[in-house]
């Protein structure tokens, strides 16, 4: 699991996981489920009154996973989840300075207070992830330390990557 708050670079990441794994992992993205306007089924998932689907879909990305799991391929999610709503597998956290978030989410429109929210989850998950890579480097270089991450995780190391970042 490779968590982060809105704006971190989850999204932008996929595409170089996709390239330098070819065929040897599964990247998802837990966006990917959802339309062009951010619903599942009709349903904003952003939204306050969506909480009650929360725990479904995240149970859904469970299953999905463990689907795919079986076919003896690793499997890969990113999601602005916490480890209590997901509790299943190791957790990386991507992370970027609040100013870089701030920037990043106010060039997709985002109002402030939708922001400010999003800040506050990264400062929520930075308490419970503390192993984290930067999201505010090249694409391709954040890539490749998800994959040594995971790769030290599978094999027992523990790597550097970079040290642990706060914004």
């Amino acid at each position: 699991m490779v968590t982060g708050a809105p704006g971190a670079g989850k999204s932008t990441v996929v595409p170089e996981l996709v390239r330098l794994s070819p065929g040897n992992l599964v990247v998802m993205d837990m966006d990917e489920l959802l339309d062009d306007a951010g619903r599942l089924l009709g349903i904003d998932i952003a939204s306050p009154m969506a909480a009650p689907i929360w725990p479904a879909y995240n149970a859904l990305w469970l299953r999905i996973t463990e689907l795919i799991r079986r076919s003896g391929i690793p499997v890969l999610l990113l999601s602005p989840a916490q480890p209590a709503e997901l509790p299943e597998g190791r957790w990386l956290h991507l992370d970027c300075p609040d100013a870089v978030r701030r920037k990043r989410l106010a060039r997709r429109g985002w109002p402030d207070a939708q922001i400010d929210e999003a800040l506050a989850d990264a400062a929520e998950i930075r308490k419970l992830v503390p192993r984290s890579v930067r999201g505010d480097v090249s694409p391709e270089r954040v890539a490749k330390s998800i994959l040594d991450w995971m790769r030290g995780e599978r094999f027992g190391k523990t790597l550097s990557l970079w040290g642990r970042f706060r914004s």
